[in-house]
């Protein structure tokens, strides 16, 4: 019996892993219990592993880089279809690994690994790697030449990093970043830190084709082991954290890992709330911020803001947040946040007077301004205030929003709305840019009648958009329009796609009631136009409408 796969792989992955069983390049398969292991060369040799129990495939891994993006991989479909066309040797591979070794002299065993360690180098390295404790430490300086190194191994007579050539870096880095978790583990975080800060440092100097994200993987896989430390230390250890904490200020000053989707700002936030180190902190982001008043757009000034206020509240200087505030409120979302601030602080009217004066219908934040100022007037029962900015914002700031429309709706009795309504559609009706908006308030008011004249001379996909408020009222006014608008697509439909789009607007017309005699006129005259001329079109139809035929006898 063979072991069905096919339908959790994806039909690429499927196609290249058969051309590696087919060029012999699955080898080593052993089994123990239900485990299958196995090697497949590809770029490097990856170790695969299968679970299968009972011929099913429960789950695998592999030592590759397209695995650990969290797919299954073509090595793995390779041994997949190696089992299914060979087998398993029985006689050769049901044995317990563990029983294997725990009867070998351990001589003979260390004999092995000696011989071993000397003549393979990515042997050495792993088995450094998994017992780095017993090893001498080596300096950053080590480091770097030995991850810049494997960088150079990685690039072309250039220097450069071709596409090819990107998952080899990415595997060299990685292997990098295992060392790193290892040492993690065996709690040495300072060495591990080493590692993973050269390889942040190296990203903006590696000249790579990186279409492939293959730094930004790289760098949140870096990032990640300094996560994984901020979580095991405690605050004791703080010349780690002081470690950590100035590298990311260094980074933070620079932006240099900015482009390769790096975000350092949420481990400075982390001390911040962790109450560490708050006057460094304070100081570079304070100086970060001067230093970004000369530019017109500043991506991450609100959450620097955001920071520099929290320190102050920790610290007790509650004086200074509203300083900074006001300082850095040319920002608009710095803006929003001094309103809140003042808000809270009981200054309502220092807001209200701020907002209003930022009021610009040419300036797109105006709107956002207008909204906050509405929220505060209702909330202070300011109501010829707010009725103002109501139409302030209907007709400037957020044209013919239908949300403000229904807000205004409820500052009238149903006599005068009707008259205000009457004179808010005729402003509309000018502007035919307009048209949609209309129709949202003739939903709202339910004027179906007007809503079917302002729609019906559009197309049929235009229309439905609008057919559950015109049925039933206008089933037969609808069928109509259809019909015309599909056979107004035919006249100009030249391919498949947009037969099949017609024959979908047909489907449609069927399931309305009273269509029967509509779809089969609609039928018979594009039977007799296009489909001898057009037999693709004929093709499509017959695909996609049920019994065709019964309508274009």
């Amino acid at each position: 019996m063979k072991i069905n796969f096919e339908d959790e792989f994806y039909d690429y992955i499927l196609k290249r892993g058969f051309e590696y069983y087919c060029e012999n390049r699955v080898s080593n398969i052993v089994v123990n219990n239900n485990i299958v292991s196995a090697i497949v060369i590809g770029n490097y040799d990856y170790k695969v592993e299968l679970e299968i129990i009972d011929n099913i495939f429960i789950d695998g891994e592999c030592s590759c880089p397209y695995f650990e993006s969290g797919e299954y991989c073509k090595h793995m479909a390779a041994v997949l279809y190696y089992l299914n066309e060979k087998g398993i040797d029985k006689k050769n591979n049901d044995y317990n690994l563990e029983n294997i070794v725990n009867v070998i002299p351990e001589k003979e065993i260390k004999n092995f690994i000696y011989e071993n360690l000397r003549n393979d180098i990515e042997l050495l390295n792993r088995f450094r790697i998994e017992f780095s404790k017993y090893f001498p430490k080596l300096s950053k300086e080590e480091y770097e030449n030995k991850i810049y190194n494997a960088i150079d191994r990685c690039c072309n007579r250039d220097g450069y990093i071709d596409y090819n050539n990107t998952f080899k870096y990415e595997h060299a880095m990685n292997e990098f970043i295992d060392e790193a978790s290892k040492l993690v583990d065996n709690e040495d975080y300072k060495t591990a830190l080493i590692i993973v800060m050269t390889i942040l440092d190296s990203i903006p100097n590696t000249n790579i084709d990186d279409s492939s994200g293959s730094t930004s993987v790289i760098a949140e896989n870096s990032i990640e082991i300094i996560s994984d430390i901020l979580d095991e230390i405690d605050n004791k250890n703080s010349d780690v954290l002081k470690m950590i904490l100035d590298y990311v200020i260094e980074e933070l000053k620079t932006d240099n890992l900015y482009n390769y989707g790096v975000e350092l700002e949420p481990i400075l936030e982390n001390f911040i709330y962790d109450e560490l180190y708050l006057d460094d902190i304070k100081e570079f982001l304070e100086i970060k911020l001067d230093n970004s008043n000369d530019k017109k757009y500043f991506y991450n000034r609100i959450d620097y803001v955001n920071y520099l206020t929290k320190i102050y509240e920790l610290k007790g200087e509650k004086e200074k947040i509203i300083q900074i505030l006001e300082k850095y409120s040319y920002d608009s979302r710095v803006f929003m946040v001094y309103i809140d601030y003042l808000i809270k602080d009981d200054k309502v009217f220092d807001a209200i007077k701020k907002l209003e004066e930022r009021l610009d219908e040419n300036d797109y934040d105006s709107k956002t301004y207008a909204n906050k100022l509405s929220e505060i007037y209702l909330t202070n029962n300011m109501i010829d205030k707010y009725k103002d900015i109501l139409y302030k914002i209907f007709y400037k700031f957020d044209k013919y929003d239908i949300d403000t429309y229904i807000k205004i709706k409820k500052l009238y009795n149903n006599k005068d709305w009707n008259i205000e309504k009457n004179k808010i559609i005729e402003n509309l009706r000018k502007d035919e840019s307009n048209e949609e908006k209309l129709n949202e308030i003739f939903i709202e008011e339910k004027m179906y009648d007007e809503l079917y004249l302002n729609v019906c001379s559009h197309g049929m996909n235009y229309v439905m958009g609008y057919e559950k408020y015109l049925l039933p009222k206008y089933n037969n006014e609808l069928l109509y329009n259809y019909k015309y608008s599909c056979l107004k697509y035919a006249e100009y439909a030249n391919n498949r796609r947009e037969y099949r789009d017609i024959a979908r607007n047909v489907n449609h017309i069927i399931q309305m009631k009273n269509s029967n005699e509509t779809v089969k006129s609609l039928l018979k005259e594009i039977n007799e136009k296009y489909f001898v001329k057009r037999p693709a079109m004929y093709s499509e139809f017959n695909i996609a409408i049920k019994n065709l035929n019964k309508y274009i006898k």
